[in-house]
């Protein structure tokens, strides 16, 4: 039996992103020609107090931010891309794979 290799790529972690910084990151990539691909429902009476995530892509990276208000944002991508994020915003968040 013949094996593919799957398309999906391992996917890596920042976590407790404090939510200020989240959110610019969020709004410098929709600036930046990322599209909204999903995001928690708008109409959920807890988006923004209690939880949230958004899902931005730009051809074929993806980047996918969660929120929460006890550990604010967590951001999971490629390892190239976290790796970019935590130096390009300073973030010096350790990064870790993403089950």
């Amino acid at each position: 039996m013949h094996k593919t290799k799957s398309k999906r790529q391992a996917q890596y972690m920042i976590e407790n992103v404090d939510t200020e910084m989240g959110n610019n990151i969020i709004s410098s990539h929709r600036e930046n020609s990322w599209s909204l691909v999903s995001q928690y429902f708008w109409l959920a009476f807890d988006k923004g107090i209690d939880y949230d995530y958004y899902r931005l892509r730009k051809g074929e990276q993806e980047l996918y931010f969660e929120w929460d208000n006890w550990f604010e944002w967590k951001i999971v991508a490629s390892l190239q891309l976290i790796r970019k994020l935590n130096a390009d915003y300073t973030l010096n968040k350790e990064i870790r794979e993403h089950a």
